[in-house]
């Protein structure tokens, strides 16, 4: 298998790491570098200060190369406007896209060249693969055929994400976790929690994560009632995520777009007690004052009331903890929701 992906991103180590430990003899190439990439790994050096649109095809003269030396059964090409259009140009072989959730659902909107980028990917893949019905609709939507999309959700490692006691503190530890860009909304949280923190005096906000909106979102959070207990982490790696998130009550996320979010699924295997916003993707995990709490995109006002409502109602968080356990048991575990995958690539590679 050749993996082609951001090799930055736990998602692609994830693939990688599955299907070497399944026998398969996987070669990662990204135009990224990475750091002990679990598999053997080819950084394509591409210059930086180029724009995408001209990096990713430009990279593909050593792609065929590389091609040409692994001859690769079939290919695993992760986020359509870069590598997706990276096996497009340079692989006539079995490969498969995998759809991320913004390359179909946003990046297209930004222009008439975005959208014909993508349905020039998604008319060559053979196969997509989607972690979430609306991105499946989406994804069909540009032609491509139903039964030629798997859908699935990226689901939890729980041996690393499983649950701890919840932390004996006077007041809620909110958790906030996605990335610091303004798909995210992260602007939402920290305004939301200066409301919670006149009810609450002793509630807590961690901000982790990185990225193009932080020293907006640290102005914004030193100039509001809260700063005094909104702290910002930086960055924290996969393997320390688990750990991060038992010390803290109260998982928010407040992107107006997105499909199934493995942020969500980890922190629902932990035992946090999920606010997310109110879009399709969320509903397919978490139904409103049952297993967490669902808030309209956007509104930091309703997102405040709902934190403040869950902290005061222990019986609510402790059934949903419970709930979602289950959930994350019968759905939510990666190896089992990876298995049709590995099916697929099996029958690709004339394996069975």
């Amino acid at each position: 298998m050749l993996l082609l992906g951001d090799a930055r991103q736990v998602h692609l180590r994830r693939w990688g790491e599955y299907f070497a430990g399944r026998g398969y003899d996987v070669l990662a190439v990204s135009l990224e570098p990475a750091d002990a990439f679990p598999t053997r790994f080819i950084h394509v050096p591409v210059p930086g200060f180029l724009p995408d649109a001209l990096r990713y095809p430009l990279g593909c003269l050593a792609l065929r190369r590389i091609v040409g030396e692994f001859r690769p059964d079939v290919v695993s090409a992760h986020f359509v406007p870069n590598y997706g259009l990276m096996a497009a140009l340079a692989f006539r072989g079995p490969w498969v896209l995998s759809a991320w959730g913004s390359d179909i659902m946003s990046v297209p909107e930004k222009s008439a060249f975005h959208r014909w980028r993508t349905r020039f990917v998604l008319d060559r893949a053979p196969w997509v693969t989607s972690d979430a019905q609306v991105l499946t609709e989406k994804i069909h939507s540009f032609g491509v055929p139903a039964d030629h999309i798997l859908t699935f959700p990226y689901g939890v490692d729980t041996g690393l994400f499983s649950p701890g006691a919840p932390p004996a503190q006077p007041g809620p530890l909110i958790l906030s976790n996605r990335k610091l860009e303004t798909l995210y909304r992260i602007d939402v949280v920290i305004d939301a929690f200066s409301a919670v923190r006149e009810a609450l005096p002793d509630a807590a906000l961690t901000v982790a994560g990185d990225g193009g909106e932080k020293v907006k979102l640290v102005q914004r959070a030193d100039s509001s009632t809260g700063v005094a207990c909104i702290r910002f982490i930086g960055d924290v790696t996969h393997d320390r995520m688990p750990a991060l998130l038992r010390e803290h009550h109260i998982y928010v996320s407040t992107s107006p777009a997105d499909t199934t979010s493995v942020s969500l699924l980890e922190a629902m295997a932990v035992g946090l007690f999920p606010i997310v916003t109110d879009i399709p993707a969320n509903r397919e995990w978490i139904t409103d004052g049952e297993n967490g709490r669902l808030v309209p995109p956007g509104e930091a006002t309703r997102l405040a009331v709902a934190i403040i409502d869950a902290w005061r109602d222990s019986d609510l968080r402790e059934r949903a903890r419970e709930h979602n356990a289950r959930i994350i048991a019968t759905r939510g575990r990666w190896v089992e929701s990876m298995r049709p995958v590995h099916e697929l690539f099996d029958r690709l590679c004339a394996r069975v």
